[in-house]
Parts: C-alpha cells; sequence; structure tokens
C-alpha cells in the first residue's frame, strides 16, 4: 500500500512533468492532432511511471550507490514461482502476476497508437520487451529481483494491449480518430 501512495504523490506527478519536458517538440507540431498529441504525452508519463514504479526510484533515492547493492537476485528459470509459491503465498503470487501483465497492457496498446512503426506485432513486441529487459537488468544491479517470469509476464501484457489496439483499429471511431494523423 506504501508504494502505491508513494507512486501516486511522488511518482504520478514526477513522471507527467518529465514527460511534459520530453515531449515539448512534439506538442509543437502542426501535423498531428490534439488527442495524438495528448496520447504521446500519456505514453510518455505511463511509461516513466513503469520505470519509477520498478526501478526509477532506488536510482533517484540512493544515486550512484543504487549500483552497490550486498545482493544481486535472479531467475533465469522460467515459471520457477509455481514449486515455490508457499514462500510468497498463493495470493501473493497471483498478485504478482497479474501487476506484471496488468502493467504492460497500456504501453502495449499506446505504443502502436502513438507510433506508426510499432504497429506491426513483431516491432510492439521486440519494442515492449526490450523495455521489460532493460528494467529487469536495472533491477538486478540495484539489488532488486531480476525475473524471467517478469518479463514473461510484461511481454504478455504488452500483447494484450497491441490486441486491444488491433480491435479499436477495426472500428470506425478508432480509425477516425486515433489514427487519424497517419496512413495505415
Amino acid at each position: 500500500m506504501g508504494m502505491v501512495i508513494g507512486m501516486t504523490i511522488i511518482g504520478l506527478p514526477l513522471s507527467c512533468l518529465i514527460a511534459g519536458i520530453l515531449t515539448r517538440g512534439i506538442r509543437r507540431r502542426k501535423d498531428l492532432t490534439k488527442l495524438r498529441k495528448g496520447l504521446i504525452w500519456v505514453w510518455a508519463s505511463y511509461a516513466l511511471l513503469v520505470f519509477f514504479a520498478t526501478a526509477g526510484f532506488d536510482l533517484l533515492l540512493l544515486g550512484p550507490a543504487a549500483f552497490h547493492p550486498p545482493v544481486h537476485l535472479i531467475n533465469v528459470v522460467p515459471f520457477v514461482w509455481i514449486q515455490e509459491t508457499y514462500q510468497m503465498g498463493v495470493d501473493r503470487m497471483i498478485e504478482q502476476l497479474l501487476l506484471n501483465i496488468v502493467m504492460f497492457v497500456p504501453l502495449g496498446f499506446l505504443t502502436p497508437v502513438c507510433f506508426p512503426k510499432f504497429r506491426p506485432l513483431r516491432t510492439s513486441l521486440l519494442s515492449l520487451t526490450g523495455y521489460s529487459l532493460t528494467i529487469e537488468i536495472l533491477q538486478f544491479f540495484i539489488g532488486r529481483s531480476a525475473d524471467i517470469d517478469d518479463l514473461i509476464m510484461n511481454t504478455l501484457g504488452g500483447i494484450l494491449g497491441w490486441l486491444i489496439f488491433c480491435a479499436v483499429r477495426r472500428t470506425q471511431p478508432g480509425r477516425e480518430k486515433l489514427l487519424k494523423d497517419f496512413s495505415e
């Protein structure tokens, strides 16, 4: 619960502010609708929020000291948690799995909406998996757990978001509003 409150009080405003700075040039473009500019800002804000929730706060709070943890934790064996549910409990395990999936659904949807080059499944999947992998690598170096299962669940969430994008793209309002600035 403390993490959710911290992310709401600090992470959300910080993510929105940084995204505003990073997307300043895009917001000045005349060839994009206000909706597209807003969605790009939402995408950047959310991507930063995911970063802060998973690794960024440790880096901000600890600075260079974050890269000198007492231990490095890594799991490279997929689905080993099925055998080890007794350590965290079944409820906590399901919560972690669902959170890792749900966290990447918005990115899986917004990435192809905002960036036409990422509309094919392969490029979208590579970008989302790459982002998740970057987070897992950072978590390893700052002493948090780097886990192949997180990478798999994040990627699954990204695919679900991409499938939602595909469904919306097939609707007339989706084509007229979300995809208006760019040709397919």
